[in-house]
């Protein structure tokens, strides 16, 4: 088979399998949700994986009993949080890691019970930057909800115009000098959004993977993948779209559960398909290996098609 003939027969099985309304995978009880992985009790969430009884989340990993927030990671009983790594009981912060009992803040790192601060680091019992006692801090912020929202964001961006804005936010990171939002990361280039990832490159909204490259929306366990988009445990697969649980397989779309298989679209627990026929193993390994040859041997990659 020629690869003009592969990637034809495979835009046309695109074309007449039916396309899902949403993308949940490995979750329940997620309503109004879509892009959503490994997850439970959610509501109007969208591209969030690993994250529990929470509501209006987009782009946030192991987030519990949060809502209105985005890309809030392994954080907890957060309030229109944004860009936030290992936080708790916080609200209307934004770019902070390892902060606790803390309220309309910027740029944070190990601090709690904080309130109105901008640029602290290990600092705790804040308002505005000013120190308190611990006393006094309470009384104060008591005084400061009676306001309402707006008026304290207003504070806030004053004061954040007496200080230097950095051009990225990573934290506790390995050999991971560029991109932005990148946490926990070890050997990684040029990555977005990313939390606990090893030896990867070019991702965005990727989490819990090694050796991967290229990818969107990847989450939870995925190994030594190539071009994924939206999708969850992946393992030495390549050119995949919207699939869950495949290994030693490429160009998958909307498949779950396939491995050794190649140009598949809505197929479920198989294995030696290509372009959704059954094959035996061993006819399998020769035609696969000769369409693969052919396509890295031209570079073709995705080719023309279109989803």
């Amino acid at each position: 088979m020629t690869t003009d003939a592969f990637f034809k027969e495979f835009q046309r099985i695109i074309y007449t399998q039916p396309k899902l309304e949403t993308h949940v995978l490995y979750s329940q009880n997620c309503k109004n949700s879509d892009h959503v992985f490994d997850s439970k009790n959610l509501e109007y969430c969208f591209d969030t994986s690993a994250s529990s009884d929470s509501s209006y989340l987009f782009d946030c990993h192991l987030a519990t009993e949060s809502m209105d927030c985005d890309y809030t990671v392994e954080a907890g009983s957060c309030y229109e949080c944004m860009d936030v790594v290992r936080c708790h009981n916080c609200s209307y912060v934004n770019k902070a890691n390892d902060v606790q009992d803390s309220m309309y803040s910027y740029d944070l790192s190990n601090c709690h019970d904080v309130f109105g601060c901008v640029n602290l680091t290990n600092k705790s019992y804040c308002i505005f930057n000013r120190q308190f006692t611990k006393e006094e801090y309470f009384e104060k912020v008591k005084q400061y909800k009676s306001l309402p929202p707006e008026k304290i964001l207003e504070m806030l961006e004053e004061l954040k115009l007496k200080y230097p804005i950095t051009q990225s936010a990573s934290e506790h990171n390995v050999n991971s000098p560029f991109g932005n939002n990148v946490y926990y990361c070890k050997n990684c280039y040029m990555c977005f959004d990313a939390g606990r990832c090893e030896d990867c490159g070019y991702l965005f909204d990727s989490f819990d993977v090694k050796f991967c490259y290229d990818t969107t929306y990847l989450a939870q366990n995925a190994e030594m993948s190539y071009q994924i988009v939206g999708s969850t445990h992946m393992f030495n697969c390549n050119y995949v779209i919207n699939s869950e649980n495949c290994q030693d397989s490429s160009y998958l779309y909307n498949c779950k559960g396939v491995k050794n298989s190649l140009g598949c679209v809505g197929m479920q627990y198989k294995q030696y398909c290509i372009l959704n026929r059954q094959f035996s193993k061993d006819e399998y390994e020769k035609i696969s290996k000769q369409i693969i040859g052919e396509l890295n041997s031209k570079n073709l990659e995705w080719g023309n098609i279109s989803v």
